[in-house]
């Protein structure tokens, strides 16, 4: 495939300097020819992130934020400064794979009625990350999920459908969502829903601009063809209680956004019991 300048890398940082160069430089190894720009927001780092983008890779527009915005702000307004067809969301812990970059602008590029694909997320050893596609929750799904069901019966179709462990990770198929932390949208479909929705601080936000994308009448794939290692948590370490909350906050969020009026009010009050049970138990939640 010819390449053309056509994408744009967005990703936000926050205390993410000891990734961001394998990031930065992996979309420059493995992508350049398709590079139309970059935009690197920083969140109120304080370990030097943003100066250090701007001195290393000057290639990259930085926006620095005196505080910390979430992610979806951040994203947000990286997007509106970009100047690519399609947006290239990544967190600064993903290092792209040879030729990653190319599957996925090559997809989009044949395939109109996709708005959005993603590609094979593989732990830095090479493990299957199952966030690489998803299926949006509903009560069962999430009952499956919350309590640890689907890893015990990841056959089953009704309480192991989030993350559907039964289909091969090789296999390129429609999905209801893909994971935030690398994905590909075209970006007049980004513009027309609104971008991420603000509401969500650190979760959540990838699930709900699928959401609103398919709502729209638009396809999301997930194509394995592309593989990108994720190492996951870089920089939720630096305050996992919060992270925590936020995880949980988000569930709630897509519930009432999303959920509430699809489903009975009894399935809707199980799910929210099961997020606040699950927040508890984790030990880590804090009002």
């Amino acid at each position: 495939m010819t390449p053309r300048r056509c994408v744009s890398v967005i990703t936000v940082t926050y205390q993410s300097r000891s990734h961001i160069d394998a990031c930065l430089n992996s979309v420059l190894s493995t992508a350049g020819d398709w590079l139309a720009d970059g935009v690197v927001v920083d969140n109120a780092s304080a370990d030097g992130s943003a100066d250090h983008v701007r001195a290393t890779w000057p290639w990259a527009l930085v926006i620095q934020n005196d505080r910390n915005l979430g992610y979806g702000r951040a994203m947000n307004q990286a997007a509106g400064r970009t100047t690519g067809e399609y947006l290239l969301i990544m967190n600064p812990d993903v290092v792209l794979r040879p030729g990653a970059v190319e599957e996925l602008a090559g997809f989009l590029d044949h395939r109109p009625e996709a708005a959005a694909c993603g590609p094979m997320l593989l732990s830095p050893e090479g493990e299957f990350r199952f966030e690489s596609r998803r299926k949006f929750p509903t009560p069962w799904n999430s009952l499956g999920y919350f309590l640890g069901l689907s890893r015990l019966f990841p056959d089953s179709r009704l309480l192991g459908e989030y993350h559907s462990r039964w289909l091969s990770p090789d296999l390129e198929v429609v999905t209801d969502s893909l994971s935030g932390s690398c994905m590909m949208v075209r970006k007049d479909a980004f513009l027309k829903i609104g971008g991420f929705d603000e509401d969500y601080f650190l979760f959540g936000e990838d699930i709900d601009l699928c959401w609103k994308l398919k709502q729209a009448g638009q396809e999301i794939w997930y194509v394995p063809a592309a593989v990108v290692a994720h190492a996951k948590g870089a920089s939720m370490k630096h305050d996992r209680p919060r992270a925590r909350l936020e995880f949980y906050r988000s569930m709630r969020i897509f519930i009432d956004k999303r959920l509430v009026g699809r489903y009975p009010r009894p399935l809707i009050w199980a799910m929210r019991l099961g997020v606040g049970m699950a927040a508890a138990l984790s030990g880590k939640y804090r009002r």
